[in-house]
């Protein structure tokens, strides 16, 4: 894997770029970050710390130059080839295929760029919408770990995990 870090990355309709401190007023704001402005402000702090540092990923998504959601890459092993993603968005900003668009474009940027040999990302079981846009990206169900995530209440809800490899990305492309 490339030691390359985070880089902008174009779509369509999207920009994805490091965090800048200023991101956490929008993201607290929209409620990306759940969090108090000043809990929201040290995570801001913090990702743009991270960001610099070759195998830390964080991007924000920003549409129309304001922060709509974020995409982090985390769990990376350099040495196994593997990053584990997270993301989330502004609530107002689901369902119209935003985050769909950013993580698919994250998906090859570490696949084909920092040449990553797997990309996965943990999803509740019950959490369909993200589901989906790890279904939407070629991404595949690879299994479900039970009683994975705690929850607040106390229990725990079951996990699956979706994957997808670099020669599933370069079957695609030819």
């Amino acid at each position: 894997m490339k030691p390359i870090g985070t880089q902008s990355i174009l779509t369509d309709r999207l920009m994805l770029r490091r965090p800048q401190a200023s991101d956490a007023q929008e993201l607290v704001e929209a409620r990306s970050l759940a969090m108090t402005m000043e809990e929201g402000k040290k995570a801001v702090a913090l990702m743009v710390a991270e960001a610099e540092k070759p195998f830390c990923f964080h991007w924000v998504i920003t549409l129309d130059g304001r922060a709509i959601g974020r995409v982090k890459g985390w769990e990376v092993s350099p040495y196994n080839g593997y990053v584990q993603l997270g993301y989330d968005i502004a609530p107002r900003h689901r369902g119209k295929g935003y985050m769909t668009e950013a993580v698919g474009a994250v998906i090859r940027y570490m696949l084909l760029k920092a040449e990553a040999n797997r990309v996965y990302c943990s999803v509740r079981e019950g959490n369909i919408a993200s589901r989906r846009v790890c279904e939407k990206n070629g991404m595949r169900c690879e299994g479900v770990l039970r009683q994975h995530y705690a929850r607040q209440d106390g229990g725990y809800d079951d996990v699956c995990v979706y994957g997808i490899i670099r020669s599933d990305l370069t079957r695609e492309v030819r």
